[in-house]
């Protein structure tokens, strides 16, 4: 696990989340998926859909949502690398982007805010 307490941070949340996760019913096929394109922190099934879920872990509410923090720039990092995954793996069911942040205030139980469809494929 890396030193740097963001990163430390975000693998937490993205923990949380995989749990948060299957306690709906889905399985998590993958954490941390990497490709040339980018990354996805979680990709989850369930009842034949695929989701490819962007983590966000805040340790406070601020002024921008969860939604606002993925940019355009990283929705199209996420299409390449979703396209990527899906060359390499039969998936024959519904798929959608997903972003789920988890707000972890300290000494407080962590909150989700889980925006599922949160962008379409471009």
């Amino acid at each position: 696990m890396s030193s740097d307490p963001r990163h430390q941070f975000g693998q937490w949340g993205e923990e949380q989340v995989a749990e948060f996760l299957r306690g709906h019913g889905f399985k998590v096929l993958e954490r941390g998926f990497r490709c040339r394109f980018g990354e996805i922190d979680i990709i989850a099934a369930k009842n034949g859909l695929l989701v490819f879920c962007e983590v966000k872990s805040r340790r406070r509410a601020d002024f921008t949502t969860p939604l606002e923090a993925v940019t355009p720039a990283k929705r199209k990092r996420l299409i390449k690398t979703a396209g990527w995954y899906l060359q390499r793996h039969d998936w024959d069911g519904e798929l959608r982007f997903d972003v789920i942040s988890v707000l972890a205030a300290e000494g407080r139980k962590a909150r989700f805010e889980w925006i599922e469809d949160a962008f379409p494929w471009e």
